[in-house]
């Protein structure tokens, strides 16, 4: 972790900044709740993001955006790695088209993933961004 940077529950004040960068790093803007997301501050400046996003039985990873001038310090990996961490199930599915870069987190492709997911990239993904793929880490007990 950087030094300096505070990873907390995002507030409702959180809320617009954050929404104005799912928005222009074109994430996922379906309900969007304050209560979902974590965020890193550095200097009480919010600086980077993510979200988990509850869909019934299963809840996936998501949203993590960091500020175009903060990009390139870790940040983005600290918010996944803490969203990995919080998780209220054992298994964790992101939706994205940087495959790779989930992968690193042990993160792999997912042929059949569960109905709330498939669907979400019908929904969200095709009108954002082409090429999205589910993915899935298995937390160890």
């Amino acid at each position: 972790m950087t030094a300096g940077i505070r990873l907390e529950p995002a507030t409702a004040a959180d809320l617009p900044t954050i929404v104005a960068c799912v928005r222009r790093f074109l994430l996922d803007d379906e309900d969007l709740a304050a209560e979902q997301f974590i965020v890193a501050r550095e200097g009480g400046r919010l600086v980077a993001f993510g979200r988990i996003k509850p869909y019934g039985r299963v809840h996936e990873l998501g949203c993590v955006g960091v500020l175009e001038a903060e990009r390139g310090r870790g940040l983005g990996e600290s918010i996944v790695r803490e969203l990995v961490r919080r998780f209220p199930v054992r298994e964790v599915y992101v939706t994205t088209d940087l495959p790779a870069y989930f992968a690193r987190f042990g993160f792999r492709p997912l042929a059949d993933p569960p109905p709330e997911i498939a669907a979400k990239i019908g929904r969200v993904c095709a009108r954002l961004r082409s090429g999205a793929v589910a993915m899935v880490l298995e937390k160890p007990d």
